[in-house]
């Protein structure tokens, strides 16, 4: 496969990240979910959370959250239970359902990421994760 004009750093990243984000919604969609509640699933998946520390995850504020996790829990994507450390808040919890989806959302977003770092040889891959992981961590400080 022939290789396109190189672009600098700031618009290839732009670019990439543009691509990642386009199918990361159209996995999304294709299974049912927004892109907040395809973040979110993938977040709770890995590690129930309660609603405050989703909203701070997300950015998003707590009306929003609120919102966005009632339409999950009508979609029996997950269920909320009253927080044990702290009765005022909720723990979201992803149903067998939402697992199910979360799963398959993140096996078909690995397949999309691996087929488009295919033009890359493997010591290419290991570099850009190594930049890219340079780039996230000074965005994090």
């Amino acid at each position: 496969m022939a290789r396109t004009k190189v672009l600098a750093a700031g618009p290839a990243l732009i670019r990439a990240a543009t691509a990642v984000t386009e199918e990361y919604q159209r996995i999304g969609s294709d299974l049912g979910l927004t892109m907040q509640q395809a973040r979110l699933l993938f977040i709770l998946h890995r590690r129930p959370t309660n609603m405050l520390g989703l909203g701070s995850a997300l950015r998003l504020t707590k009306s929003t959250m609120t919102g966005v996790i009632a339409r999950m829990e009508t979609a029996g994507l997950v269920v909320r239970v009253p927080d044990e450390s702290d009765r005022r808040n909720f723990v979201v919890t992803p149903t067998d359902h939402g697992v199910q989806v979360a799963e398959e959302f993140e096996r078909r977003l690995r397949t999309e990421v691996r087929r488009m770092l295919q033009v890359l040889e493997p010591a290419e891959r290991d570099t850009l994760g190594a930049l890219l992981t340079a780039v996230i961590a000074g965005h994090e400080d």
